[in-house]
């Protein structure tokens, strides 16, 4: 597993990001350039201000890395984790 990184998350149509620090499930870094960004994510989040607030958003979107692909996820309280897909 790669070391935590910054992600951005965007709940219920916020125009301002909520930056928090997440460990993806890979072997590799995420790749530069957007065609190459893959179609699902898995990680877990490391340090999440407020958990509740993510787990009852009705919509959330994450942006990884300076690509600015977005993902729309979803989130498992119990084990922090989240689970991204391209949009």
């Amino acid at each position: 597993m790669l070391p935590p990184q910054d992600v951005s998350i965007y709940l219920n149509n916020a125009l301002k990001a909520t930056h928090t620090l997440a460990e993806l499930d890979r072997d590799a870094s995420l790749p530069p350039s957007v065609a190459e960004m893959p179609d699902q994510i898995f990680g877990k989040f490391v340090s999440l201000d407020s958990p509740a607030e993510v787990a009852s958003a009705w919509k959330r979107v994450m942006i990884f890395n300076e690509t600015q692909v977005l993902y729309t996820f979803t989130y498992d309280p119990a084990t922090a984790g989240f689970t991204a897909r391209k949009r």
